[in-house]
């Protein structure tokens, strides 16, 4: 009986339900790739079979009505020795930026390339469309998750701390009534 009413704990008002939310999406969003590591993944070794690049302009539609555009990257490509789809997703914040992204880059890399090497996560081994984590082409690196996952674990902790804030500050609030 003492553990359900510390549980209530979490969503005893508004403010403690919300740091509660606060740290359920940082344990299910944000920390499975932020404690992904090199000795989880592995290689998946070939030769390219076909490869799909494309660019678009995303609307989004902001709070008050106003649009924002940004430009999105998609890169589609298989392998010879594998039934998979691998996709890569990047944006430009700008809608104007005709560059050429990273995943330009990767394909232009992959067309002219003879060796491939994927990493994914090992419980993604049986899946059709799995995340990449690393690509190597000839040897070389070309695509890492790093820089994500120190961004994802810079998310989680504030998450997390922010969420045990404002239960903290609800239980409060609450003990105040």
């Amino acid at each position: 009986m003492v553990f359900f009413s510390k549980l209530k704990l979490l969503y005893q008002n508004k403010v403690s339900s919300l740091g509660t939310g606060m740290i359920l999406v940082a344990l299910f969003l944000f920390l499975p790739l932020a404690f992904t590591f090199d000795d989880m993944l592995i290689p998946l070794e070939g030769t390219i079979k076909s490869t799909s690049s494309s660019s678009k302009i995303v609307s989004y539609k902001e709070r008050f009505g106003n649009k924002r555009l940004s430009r999105n990257s998609t890169l589609i490509f298989t392998l010879n020795e594998y039934n998979k789809t691998f996709i890569l997703e990047s944006g430009a914040s700008s809608p104007l930026y005709n560059g050429n992204t990273e995943n330009d880059k990767i394909s232009s890399y992959l067309e002219g390339s003879k060796n491939i090497t994927v990493w994914i996560k090992a419980l993604d081994k049986k899946e059709v469309n799995p995340e990449i984590f690393k690509i190597d082409i000839d040897g070389r690196n070309e695509y890492n998750y790093k820089d994500k996952r120190s961004r994802f674990q810079t998310i989680a902790l504030f998450l997390l701390l922010f969420g045990l804030f404002f239960i903290y500050i609800g239980d409060k609030f609450q003990k105040t009534l």
